[in-house]
Formats: structure tokens, C-alpha cells, sequence
């Protein structure tokens, strides 16, 4: 047993424990006081970034730069030719309705101009505009059908159709092979590109091609007034009234709706008639384009070099509608009528400048004392290039056997369009002065190709055909339509103070001639409007439209003799297709007045309207040619198969199960 000598060590020995404790919790109580008054710190962050936005921001263009030449992506097929599936966005397009409302500015009258500030100019302003469209529109559509009513004709699959398409495709294209291109001329090529054009306008004026028949060529410096295929008018065709039957709005969707009853009703089956309604034609094929260019427009004008201008319209309308009736149908021509309508419609039009002339008043005239000046260095390029290519394939097979019901069978109704619209606004100036030359040329080219040659026959027990039958019926229409704004009045060689004004641009000096001050023909303005372009500019409008169908329709009426089925009610249709283009060009640069030109004026204008009408027979049956490449490709023909004994006469039937082109090279 451990015992102290005293009871102070035996007290101190007992608590030294506990002094131990309370100093060390003592410590750790300090320790975290402190701990806890210091706060942890945040991370070193920067301060938020803050960006003020403006609903309202305006972008200022870069600086022209002349001889930029870009070419978009090539894009073409990679192996086998496949149509799939897409889908896109319906459209409504009235054909006959293709006016852009526009309006035409008077830049010449009095009060026009900038304001005249205090201090004492040039002032320099915004660069005109620099847009160029490029659009190429392009539609495919292979729609050929077989279809076959019962099992007991034996079908010998022959095409005959390809040579006469080929043919005709060929006698189309050839109208405007001459003017039209697939290259879109850069800035290189656009002289050259004016240059061949006016020597084809003379080529087509001069050569072989006016005194051809059915097509109608008008060459002169300039054309104005309504031509309707080749004929002068003073009042355009209605489009209504030309649309075909089939097309045309009927009167189902105002009639009252069909009544059903839950009754039942006793038919002796002596009653029972049947029908057969077969509609295997109805395509339409729409092309359309607007183009408002109203690019640097300029009251007068001032051009160091020459002037060219150009305005071109070419339609051609060529078809096939020759049908074949046998056994059965012979006689039945009167049937299909009405024929095939072929319209070319063209304007050319020049709008008079209403503006007020200068004020005759007793007050001192106002001549320009200053200038705001927009200067370009190098050429100017204005160019809207628009194509659009419609390429249809419906070539239908059937082989009709009546069953006592009602039977309705439509293979056609398919509709292709494509439609364009642009707007090319700018900024005006009261004068215009160009370096070197000026080309201005407006380019409408139409073509519609129709192939539609039936084939009607009889089979087995079937007799005389008795019902309604239209083969024919069909639309080719084209209209376009050039807007201009006044003559120009052009007055050779050019006043010696727009030559010291050029010369100076030429140096970078920019003061306002004298003889400014006094000229007559910019009387009004007191603050001119200048426009300098130190090189070339090309102004160009082009349009291409082209529409290609081929609708050659075989139709078989096969019927059993045991059958006695003759109170059927037929009602066959084939034709009734529509192809359209509607183009208008309203080109407003100019506004009439005086304009002056250092070198020469050549304008030409040329109206080509042709109707090629394929009037010979189809070629016998196995005597097809290949295919030209222009054309759409059916199919390769086929051996002869062998006559079935067992069944009626062998019903030639055209095979169009597939195409082993779309007519993609029809532009090459």
C-alpha cells in the first residue's frame, strides 16, 4: 500500500489528474475561439462578365471587292439512281397570277438630293448594293403504273415510245440550245457572255430559224407590246379559260353531302350496272419566278465606255398527241376531244416617268452645289440567275376487265412546282458614272415538252367500247413578261466637266467641278447623288424554265364473252395535263432623261415563240431506238414472250416498271 507522509502530498497526489484535464480543455477552448473568428475564405474568382446587347444593332457591309469569284460545292448522285421518300412543306401557287406590286421612284424633280450642310464637301456615302442570286430549282417524279383487272390476258411487255420522245425532246431544246447555258458566267466571262448573245440574237434573226414553221422570231433594237403565239395583241388570254377540264374546280365541294341510311335495301341483281372510271392523266407541272431589280438606279448616267443592252424572251411549246385506236375503240376520236392548247404569251413593257417637270415659275433655277459621292473600285457585278426544271415520267398500263362493281382507278394527279421570288432593293442616286462599259441584259427562256401518245384497244369478248373517253385536253403555257423603266435618251461623248470629275475620281480628288453648277439636265437638285464605278458593270436578269412530261398511256378493255357484262359504265380520261411557266422580270435601273456615253449604244431585243406539233404515228412496236440523254429513259425493249394458246388475243402492253434515267443530263 503506497502512502504520503503529510496530507498535503496526499492531496496533491489525488487531484494531479484533474489539474491535467482542465488545462489541456482550458487550451483547446482558446484554440477554437480563435479558429472559429477567422471565416473561411471564398475562391479567388474574377468579376462577372457583362455584356449589353441592343435589340437593335446594324451591321455595316465590308468593302466591295471586285473580281471575287466563288463557286459553290459540286453536288451529284453516287451510285445507283434512288428517288426516296422526303418530306416537304405544301405550297399554293396560282399559276396566272405572277405580278410583283412595285413601285417606281421619280428621281429627278425638283427638291430631290441630299441636304446641303454647312461645311463645305464632298460628303461620301453607302455603297450600292452588291447582291447576287444563283438558284437552281430541280424536280424528279417517275410515277409509270401497271395495272392489270383479272388474271386471263396474256401481257407481252413492248416499249415503242423512246425514238419518238427522243425526237421531239430534241426538235425543243434546240429552239434555245443557242442562248441558253449551264455555266454561270463570272467576272471574266461576262463580256464575252453579252458578246455571244448578240451574236445569236442576229444568227436567229438572219438565219434558218425565222422562216421555219410554227415558229415566229421578231429581232429589233427594241420590242415593246403583247405577243401571243406570234401575234401582236392588245389583250392577253385568260388563264381560266384554258385550264383543262380535269383541273379545273368542280362542283363536288359545293354539292350537299352523300346520305347514308342503316335501312336495308333489297337491289334485284338485275340492276346492278358497275363501273369503271380510269383516270390516268391530270398532272401539273408549275414553273414560276418574280424578280423586282431595282438595283443602283440612277436618274441619269454617265458612261466612259459603251452601252449594251439586251432583252430576250424564247418560249417553245412542243408535244406529241397522236393516239392509236383499235379494235373495239376504232371511231372513237371524236371522243377525246378537246385538243391539246399550246399558249406563248410575252410582254414587253417600258413604264413613262410621271415625275413633275422643273418649276416654270418666275423663281431662279437650282443647280447642284454639292455632292455626296459613293465611289467603287473595279467592276460591278448585278446578277439574279434562276433555273427551274420540272421532269415528270407517267407512263401508265392498264388492262381493264369490268366485274359488275364500282371500280375508280386514278395513276395520275401528280403535281411538280417550283416557284421563285426576290426582291433586289437598293439605294438611288441622281447620277451614275461608269469607267468603263455598261451591260444590261434581261433573259426569259420557256420551254414545255409534252409526249402524250395513247394507245386504245380491245380484248377477248369485249365489243364496240361504249362510254366517256378524253385523251387529249392538255395545257402548255407560257408567259413572261419584261418591265423596264423609260427609254433612255443617250447623247454621244461626254461634257468636259463629267470628264474632269472622272479624272479626278481616277486620282482621289473629289471636288465638285464647276460646270456642275450649270447643268441643265440636273436642274432641281441641289445636293447631287453620285454614284462612281471605276471599272465595268453588268447588270443581268436570267431565267431558265423548262417542263418535261411524258404521259404515253396504254389501255386494254378485256372482257370474257360468258361474262355478259356490257351495261358497264366506262369513263376513261388519259390527258388533261397542264405545264406551266410564269416568269417576270421588272428591271427599273434606269428612269428615262438624258444619259451621256463616251463611246457607242448597241441594244437588241429578240422574241422567239415557237409551236412544234409531233403529228406522225408512234413507231411500230420493237422498232425503238436507244434513248438520246436529253430525254427521259423508260426502258430497254424486250424480246417478243410467246402467245399463251390458252387464253385470247396477246394484248401488247408497253413496260414502264422502272427508268434508268432522270433527265439530269439534259442540262449538259
Amino acid at each position: 500500500m503506497l502512502g504520503f507522509g503529510d496530507q498535503i502530498s496526499e492531496s496533491i497526489a489525488h487531484f494531479v489528474g484533474y489539474f491535467h484535464t482542465s488545462i489541456e480543455a482550458a487550451r483547446a477552448r482558446i484554440e477554437y475561439r480563435e479558429f472559429k473568428a477567422a471565416p473561411e475564405g471564398g475562391p479567388n474568382l474574377n468579376r462577372i462578365l457583362t455584356v449589353e446587347t441592343s435589340p437593335a444593332q446594324h451591321f455595316d457591309p465590308g468593302s466591295y471587292q471586285p473580281s471575287l469569284h466563288y463557286t459553290p460545292t459540286p453536288w451529284s448522285p453516287v451510285g445507283q439512281v434512288m428517288m426516296p421518300w422526303v418530306s416537304v412543306d405544301s405550297i399554293e401557287v396560282d399559276p396566272h397570277v405572277v405580278r410583283l406590286p412595285h413601285h417606281h421612284m421619280h428621281l429627278h424633280s425638283s427638291g430631290s438630293g441630299f441636304s446641303i450642310a454647312s461645311e463645305p464637301g464632298p460628303y461620301f456615302g453607302q455603297g450600292p448594293s452588291e447582291t447576287s442570286v444563283v438558284l437552281k430549282q430541280t424536280s424528279h417524279l417517275q410515277d409509270n403504273d401497271v395495272v392489270i383487272m383479272g388474271t386471263k390476258v396474256p401481257v407481252n411487255l413492248d416499249f415503242a415510245d423512246d425514238a419518238a420522245f427522243a425526237h421531239l425532246s430534241a426538235n425543243a431544246f434546240s429552239i434555245s440550245e443557242a442562248f441558253t447555258t449551264d455555266h454561270v458566267p463570272g467576272v471574266g466571262d461576262m463580256a464575252q457572255f453579252f458578246a455571244n448573245e448578240t451574236a445569236n440574237i442576229h444568227t436567229a434573226a438572219d438565219g434558218p430559224l425565222a422562216s421555219t414553221p410554227g415558229i415566229t422570231v421578231i429581232a429589233a433594237p427594241s420590242i415593246d407590246g403583247l405577243y401571243v403565239n406570234g401575234v401582236e395583241t392588245t389583250a392577253a388570254p385568260v388563264f381560266d379559260d384554258y385550264i383543262p377540264n380535269l383541273l379545273k374546280p368542280g362542283e363536288a365541294a359545293n354539292s350537299p353531302g352523300t346520305i347514308t341510311t342503316t335501312e336495308p335495301t333489297v337491289i334485284s341483281s338485275e340492276d346492278i350496272v358497275g363501273s369503271v372510271t380510269v383516270h390516268a392523266g391530270g398532272n401539273l407541272m408549275v414553273n414560276e419566278v418574280v424578280l423586282n431589280s431595282v438595283n443602283s438606279v440612277g436618274a441619269h448616267f454617265a458612261v466612259a465606255g459603251n452601252y449594251y443592252h439586251i432583252d430576250a424572251i424564247v418560249q417553245t411549246n412542243a408535244y406529241s398527241d397522236t393516239d392509236t385506236f383499235e379494235n373495239g375503240f376504232a371511231g372513237m376520236q371524236s371522243l377525246s376531244l378537246p385538243s391539246t392548247n399550246a399558249m406563248n404569251v410575252a410582254s414587253f413593257a417600258h413604264h413613262l416617268d410621271s415625275a413633275q417637270p422643273a418649276d416654270a415659275s418666275g423663281e431662279a433655277p437650282v443647280f447642284p452645289q454639292n455632292w455626296q459621292i459613293t465611289v467603287v473600285s473595279g467592276d460591278l457585278i448585278q446578277m439574279n440567275w434562276i433555273s427551274q426544271y420540272n421532269f415528270m415520267s407517267d407512263n401508265d398500263t392498264h388492262v381493264l376487265t369490268s366485274s359488275g362493281v364500282y371500280t375508280s382507278i386514278v395513276t395520275g394527279g401528280n403535281m411538280q412546282a417550283n416557284s421563285a421570288s426576290f426582291a433586289d432593293l437598293c439605294k438611288s442616286y441622281d447620277l451614275v458614272m461608269i469607267g468603263g462599259h455598261l451591260y444590261d441584259g434581261n433573259f426569259i427562256f420557256q420551254t414545255n415538252i409534252l409526249y402524250d401518245n395513247d394507245k386504245f384497244t380491245t380484248g377477248g369478248g369485249a365489243g364496240e367500247y361504249n362510254g366517256a373517253l378524253s385523251s387529249s385536253d392538255n395545257l402548255l403555257w407560257n408567259s413572261a413578261s419584261i418591265e423596264s423603266g423609260d427609254t433612255t435618251n443617250w447623247v454621244t461623248g461626254l461634257p468636259s466637266h463629267y470628264l474632269e470629275a472622272m479624272n479626278g475620281f481616277a486620282n482621289g480628288h473629289y471636288n465638285m467641278p464647276d460646270g456642275f453648277h450649270g447643268d441643265q439636265i440636273l436642274e432641281g437638285i441641289e445636293g447631287l447623288r453620285v454614284l462612281y464605278i471605276s471599272g465595268n458593270v453588268y447588270d443581268l436578269n436570267y431565267v431558265q424554265q423548262v417542263n418535261v412530261l411524258g404521259d404515253a398511256d396504254y389501255v386494254a378493255h378485256y372482257e370474257d364473252a360468258l361474262t355478259g357484262s356490257s351495261d358497264t359504265v366506262w369513263d376513261i380520261s388519259t390527258g388533261s395535263n397542264a405545264l406551266i411557266n410564269a416568269a417576270t422580270i421588272v428591271d427599273n435601273d434606269t428612269h428615262g432623261g438624258s444619259s451621256y456615253v463616251g463611246g457607242g449604244v448597241y441594244s437588241d431585243a429578240i422574241l422567239i415563240q415557237a409551236e412544234l406539233v409531233d403529228s406522225h404515228p408512234a413507231p411500230a412496236p420493237g422498232q425503238g431506238q436507244p434513248l438520246a440523254n436529253e430525254v427521259v429513259a423508260f426502258l430497254d425493249n424486250d424480246a417478243d414472250a410467246p402467245t399463251n394458246d390458252g387464253h385470247g388475243s396477246t394484248l401488247h402492253v408497253p413496260d414502264t416498271s422502272h427508268s434508268v434515267d432522270v433527265m439530269q443530263t439534259v442540262l449538259a
